[in-house]
């Protein structure tokens, strides 16, 4: 389901914008669309969304490109590097990040499906430095494995809408569903840091 707002200039726009970020306007479609997974599907997810002034090939540049995705995808304190990228049906990825505090973790992503520049599927897991399989070192009751869907739509020109869901895959345990469902506050505001962080890398924004 899509809802869209027509305004009558451009000026107008960017303020609605910019009131709906401000008072995390978005966040109630994100819960609806959480709502819908669990009501509709049986599917238990996490669903942000953010616009950014961009076009969608920019924007799908910036989601598939290692050195890209390094600048601006890390929680907030980390640092990324990519020790193997191949970004295509198919391929996998592997990385690690760091912080100044001595925290070190490691992921590795398989691609599924990549439609440019719309969709971007991909399977996640956390894993040891020998990309063994593992769990988050800091939530380790968490699932191991998460699916991933990204959606680019474009609304103007030079906007575009990124709509990222999160669900886990496999059999959960109640400890590990519990886990998921506990820490979508955290994902909420670990994905606006690298939000905010894209829109630096972009030099632009909607406020």
């Amino acid at each position: 389901m899509e809802m869209t707002m027509a305004f009558p200039t451009a000026e107008e726009a960017t303020s609605i914008g910019k009131f709906i970020k401000e008072v995390g306007g978005n966040s109630t479609w994100d819960r609806l669309a959480e709502y819908l997974d669990k009501h509709t599907l049986s599917k238990n997810s996490f669903v942000i969304n953010r616009c950014f002034k961009a076009s969608i090939e920019h924007l799908y540049e910036l989601w598939t490109t290692p050195e890209h995705i390094a600048r601006w995808l890390p929680p907030v304190g980390f640092e990324m590097e990519y020790l193997r990228a191949d970004i295509q049906p198919g391929g996998t990825s592997f990385f690690k990040l760091s912080n100044d505090a001595g925290v070190t973790m490691y992921g590795r992503v398989e691609y599924l499906k990549l439609e440019k520049p719309n969709l971007i599927v991909y399977s996640q897991q956390f894993c040891d430095e020998h990309e063994n399989p593992g769990r988050h070192p800091l939530a380790p009751t968490l699932p191991s494995t998460l699916l991933t869907t990204i959606q680019l739509v474009p609304e103007t020109e030079e906007i575009t809408r990124i709509t990222v869901k999160f669900e886990p895959v496999g059999q959960l345990s109640k400890e590990e569903l519990n886990s998921f469902l506990e820490m979508r506050s955290g994902m909420t505001l670990g994905w606006t840091g690298s939000f905010d962080k894209l829109e630096e890398v972009l030099g632009t924004s909607l406020v």
